[in-house]
């Protein structure tokens, strides 16, 4: 019931006597009647919500609440309903000053029946903003922590320091291991883990707790559900509190399977880059790759894990495969050189190819000879892989396994670079094998040269005392009988002398031919050719054939060409025991041919060039390459001669 002017007086007069206790308290206290009207308050509380004293006297409480999530009025009749039921409510409301600033007070409102003021309800009021501030600061504070750690990449957990249970894991924890947080709080090791592992775990853990210092796990295997085993490095440490005693355990894990598979790649990388390196050294360091195949055999066998290696180089027509170097245990089976018909040998469709062939079990060509012979030696596996030179393919190099499955695919591109370093490296032998012979041939033909120009002097001092010497003696003779018979018989010494001017000027001439015939330079291959079929036709009949050859060549290749039939027919006549002889010229726009044949006594063409070069052979065959040419020379023992010349017109 709502009391009079008259009844809030007496109430005031009441309470006034309290008042000198009430003022001292430091929470603010205001008394209200039932009607919800202010009958008293103390300096704190006017204090706190910024009235005068005695200003708040008769005004409704609710003017004082602020609005929140409820309106002033509903939080006075929620306030209400509770003090009528229980007698007492407490909590937080939200209050607003006289100025209008809002601010938190923690209330504390009981009522009772004063036995002559009635029903009162006495509130006790501390202001607590800044705990409210302080509290939603470290509740910001705590979300901004649990966001960093829920978002952290690496694992973190955190175990209490007595029982070990977890009572914190992050989502990159529950991923790692395929469980939801809450199958781990409040677990611990033993609950998750195997025994063994639960152990090493929780001796790890109490050894952090006991000294109180970091544990730095640099590497450890950990098995995961859904993601396998996995390498973690883990940091520990204690959490301690204010006298330095362990509260709690932490731990962060960092997932380093793909670093770690990063580091391994990187090292075998570099390692088998190492390995390819000194390879290349080796074969660099040798001008034939034969002296270096212990080396690359070395390389390879550590690069590729495997238990030999060989080197086979086709022959010039591709119908075998030669054997060149062969590495344990293949050195004690085929010896260097052993030749191999191509079609017996399984990989050649592919190395023919340029492709690798590999073979993860040979069992599966046991039909052929040399894999039977390769397979009782123990291999299993092999890889051949081409060496190619441009677009040609001169041989293969092989590895071998005593494991079927050894070749790892992986590998097959060290093990292609390997290979077309030795197939530069025997192309670089075989170029300087080359050059090698025709700075041998180049001397020999200097040495050649010279001896031909000796001799040619000497042939020439030969007929000039001999032959001319004697003519012109006989000349001088004659002369000096016509001298002294002069009178006697004038016309005789004279016809004498005519007649040995005449043999003199023959003789002159056929020098002059035999150096070099006036007619190769003005008429040419063709009539020059002719001539000396003439000359050669006391000794040697020659059939003689032309197709094209009616023309004009470069003065050089007409030169070669006359010079190769001079020396080949003066070879007929000298060796063959034969007096007939076939010569075939022809020529193209781009090509001369020359071709001079015997059915004669014929000789080993391959053993004569082996031991050395003789004068005609070497002298046709120089003179033949001077120009850009080829000469081949096809002869055996009673299988007469025939000595091909082709010369390149371009």
């Amino acid at each position: 019931m709502s009391q009079n002017p008259r009844t809030r007086l007496r109430t005031a007069d009441v309470l006034r006597d309290g008042a000198e206790i009430l003022a001292n308290v430091a929470e603010g206290i205001v008394v209200v009647g039932d009607d919800g009207l202010i009958v008293f308050s103390n300096p704190r509380f006017e204090q706190m919500f910024g009235y005068s004293s005695g200003e708040l006297s008769g005004r409704p409480v609710s003017m004082l609440n602020a609005p929140a999530d409820k309106s002033p009025e509903e939080r006075a009749r929620e306030i209400t309903v509770a003090l009528r039921s229980d007698g007492r409510w407490e909590g937080e409301v939200y209050n607003r000053k006289k100025d209008g600033t809002p601010f938190w007070c923690q209330a504390s409102i009981s009522t009772f029946t004063h036995g002559e003021l009635g029903p009162l309800w006495v509130s006790v009021h501390r202001d607590i903003t800044e705990h409210k501030r302080v509290q939603e600061e470290l509740l910001r504070t705590k979300s901004f922590l649990e966001s960093i750690v829920e978002n952290i990449p690496n694992t973190v957990f955190v175990k209490d320091a007595k029982d070990l249970q977890y009572v914190l894991f992050n989502r990159a924890t529950e991923e790692l291991f395929g469980y939801k947080r809450a199958d781990f709080i409040g677990k611990n090791d033993y609950d998750i883990f195997p025994k063994e592992v639960a152990d090493s775990f929780t001796e790890q853990d109490r050894g952090v707790l006991r000294d109180r210092g970091l544990l730095d796990i640099a590497e450890e295997s950990l098995a995961t559900g859904p993601h396998g085993v996995r390498t973690m490095h883990t940091k520990k440490m204690p959490i301690l509190d204010a006298e330095g005693e362990p509260l709690y355990l932490l731990g962060i894990s960092e997932d380093i399977t793909e670093q770690k598979q990063v580091e391994q790649i990187r090292g075998r990388h570099q390692r088998d880059t190492g390995i390819v390196n000194d390879i290349l050294r080796a074969l660099n360091a040798h001008i034939q790759v034969e002296a270096a195949f212990t080396e690359v055999c070395a390389g390879l066998r550590e690069l590729a894990g495997c238990a030999a290696v060989s080197l086979s180089l086709f022959d010039e027509g591709r119908e075998g495969l030669r054997f060149v170097a062969a590495d344990a245990p293949w050195a004690s089976a085929i010896n260097p050189n052993t030749r191999l018909l191509a079609k017996q040998w399984p990989p050649l469709a592919d190395i023919s190819a340029g492709r690798p062939h590999v073979v993860s079990d040979l069992a599966t060509e046991i039909e052929f000879p040399i894999i039977q012979l390769i397979y009782a030696l123990g291999v299993r596996s092999v890889v051949s892989l081409p060496l190619c030179v441009g677009s040609d393919v001169i041989g293969s190099l092989s590895l071998f396994w005593q494991e079927v499955d050894g070749c790892h695919g992986e590998q097959m591109g060290l093990f292609t670079q390997v290979a077309n370093a030795v197939a530069i490296a025997v192309e670089k032998g075989r170029l300087f094998a080359e050059v090698s012979a025709g700075q041998e041939r180049l001397a020999a033909l200097s040495r050649r040269l010279i001896e031909v120009q000796e001799t040619e002097r000497r042939h020439l001092a030969r007929e000039l005392h001999d032959e001319i010497g004697q003519y012109l003696t006989g000349i001088s003779l004659v002369l000096h009988q016509l001298e002294r018979r002069r009178s006697q018989s004038p016309g005789m010494p004279l016809v004498e002398v005519q007649k040995l001017v005449g043999e003199l000027i023959a003789r002159v001439r056929d020098l002059s031919l035999d150096l070099r015939p006036a007619m190769l330079d003005d008429l040419g291959l063709l009539p020059t050719l002719l001539w000396l079929f003439e000359r050669f036709a006391p000794h040697v009949d020659v059939d003689f054939q032309q197709q094209g050859v009616r023309r004009r060549f470069p003065p050089n290749v007409e030169t070669a060409a006359y010079r190769i039939v001079q020396e080949a027919l003066t070879n007929v006549a000298r060796h063959s025991g034969v007096s007939q002889a076939q010569v075939l010229a022809s020529a193209d726009e781009h090509h001369l041919s020359i071709r001079i044949a015997d059915h004669g006594n014929g000789f080993d063409a391959d053993a004569t060039l082996a031991a050395g070069p003789t004068a005609g052979l070497s002298g046709m065959r120089e003179r033949a390459e001077l120009m850009g040419g080829r000469l081949t020379v096809e002869s055996r023992p009673g299988g007469g001669t025939r000595v091909q010349a082709e010369f390149d017109l371009d």
